[in-house]
């Protein structure tokens, strides 16, 4: 199962007569997930061919594991979270508690990892950066991180993010930016020695960009590398110019491409896959913040635009 994905795992059970284990993968453009349940423990051992820039979050839900990682030794259990970026990790010993070990693995992958390292260090490989290995999840970095493994595991399984490439493409970022600007790692120190902002005329870059291709499954790192900056000094001088973050003046330039095809009376796609292919996976969310902008419904804009057209 793992080895096409260039992992090589050498596995050993502990001895149980009565063992069982269920495991499946789910993989997308950018990250994939791993869902485990074991009855007893298992001992692990490592070799990632092909694997370097990519990124792994590891939640437990039952048991313990012992991870080698780097030549070190870290604990985990479900009250923390595992970030390891995978050429360092060597070998693992899960242990079942109550007859039970489970654990969800979202691995990030290379291309999506190595494009926000770029554009917030410059020329760096991950496995440089000695991330701190374990988050705890009494943490608000702990629970967003939780929160967006749980999304992203959800959105694979379901097909959401196989339909939806720019909610996919964010998503993915959004975790990568987290992790590089909250755990600490060997370049935390950077971050705080950018330029309070980004000149105008690179902003005003930035939004004619984003207005120009809202079609494509843009990031910020994208948006930053076409205009010349870091993706840290873009999130700065957007504060400083238009009072929000480029992640939500994109979604508002989405939001106005929504409104613009559901208002055409010859629009026949179902709201649903409209906002999916403008990058809005969750309906609730997405009708809300839809009212919000444009003053009603997604519903009551088709409604009003096939009225219109009889």
């Amino acid at each position: 199962m793992l080895q096409p994905h260039g992992i090589n795992a050498h596995s050993s059970p502990q001895r149980d007569e009565s063992f069982r284990w269920h495991a499946d993968i789910a993989i997308g453009a950018e990250l994939d997930v791993v869902r485990a349940d074991l009855s007893a423990g298992w001992d692990w051992r490592y070799s990632y061919e092909n694997s370097a820039g990519e990124l792994a979050i590891g939640v437990l839900n039952a048991g313990n594991a012992e991870m080698l990682i780097a030549g070190k030794s870290i604990q985990r259990t479900p009250s923390e979270i595992a970030i390891v970026p995978l050429p360092t990790m060597q070998a693992q010993r899960v242990e079942a508690v109550d007859g039970r070990y489970s654990s969800v693995t979202l691995t990030l992958h290379t291309g999506a990892v190595t494009k926000v390292l770029s554009a917030t260090f410059g020329s760096t490989a991950l496995e440089d950066l000695n991330l701190t290995p374990i988050v705890d999840l009494s943490t608000g970095v702990g629970q967003t991180l939780l929160q967006l493994v749980r999304t992203s595991t959800t959105g694979l399984y379901d097909g959401i993010l196989a339909r939806s490439p720019k909610a996919s493409a964010l998503l993915s970022e959004a975790a990568i930016q987290l992790i590089l600007e909250n755990v600490p790692h060997r370049l935390t120190d950077r971050l705080s020695r950018h330029p309070l902002d980004a000149p105008p005329r690179y902003i005003r870059r930035a939004v004619e960009h984003m207005r120009a291709n809202p079609h494509l499954p843009l990031t910020i790192s994208d948006i930053a590398a076409t205009v010349g900056v870091s993706s840290r000094l873009l999130q700065l001088g957007f504060r400083k110019v238009h009072g929000t973050t480029p992640v939500a003046y994109l979604r508002q330039i989405r939001l106005e491409a929504i409104h613009d095809e559901l208002s055409r009376p010859e629009n026949m796609l179902p709201v649903s896959e409209v906002a999916l292919k403008w990058g809005f996976t969750h309906m609730g969310r997405f009708a809300a913040v839809y009212r919000s902008a444009f003053g009603l419904y997604p519903s009551d804009t088709v409604r009003r635009a096939r009225g219109f057209c009889s």
